[in-house]
């Protein structure tokens, strides 16, 4: 059995601070603090216990210091289920200042009739803005609607144009 090492870190943005974690040096899960340390933390936790069967209690996460985290390439690595998986593969088709409906997304992935399943696929991608959920919007009151919070999808689409 090999060692398994994770590096958590809390990354400063101009959108706030957000949770990193990596798998020796995959990005596993990246999660915004504007949310609440409580949800961005249980999340991380959730998805270690999960796709690791390891608890791994309280942390502290380290201060990001090896340069510009989000002008740095990263290597992913995707836990999730097949649907899942193709749900987040289709959400890094959609380009930089652009905007999809979750309806659009479906009919994209042929399940035209699974929104829900689709919407659910997109809210739980474990890595937020490398895999860009927040280019999928809702309907009416719900256009804005993020797991983050709408003000950081807000800032995100109008920092690329979207909005």
């Amino acid at each position: 059995m090999t060692n398994l090492e994770f590096k958590i870190y809390k990354v400063p943005s101009e959108f706030g601070e957000w949770l990193a974690a990596f798998e020796d040096d995959q990005l596993i899960f990246l999660g915004s603090y504007n949310a609440g340390k409580k949800l961005v933390e249980g999340d991380l936790t959730a998805l270690i216990e999960k796709f690791y069967a390891v608890r791994i209690g309280s942390f502290q996460p380290a201060k990001w210091n090896q340069g510009n985290f989000w002008a740095t390439q990263h290597q992913i690595k995707l836990q999730g289920t097949e649907f899942q998986m193709k749900v987040w593969l289709e959400l890094l088709k959609i380009p930089a200042g652009k905007t999809v409906t979750y309806s659009e997304l479906a009919k994209k992935l042929r399940k035209a009739s699974a929104v829900r399943a689709v919407a659910s696929a997109v809210g739980k991608n474990p890595i937020s803005y490398w895999i860009p959920c927040h280019r999928v919007i809702g309907k009416g009151s719900n256009l804005l609607k993020y797991h983050w919070g709408p003000e950081v999808k807000e800032y995100l689409l109008m920092k690329e144009g979207a909005l």
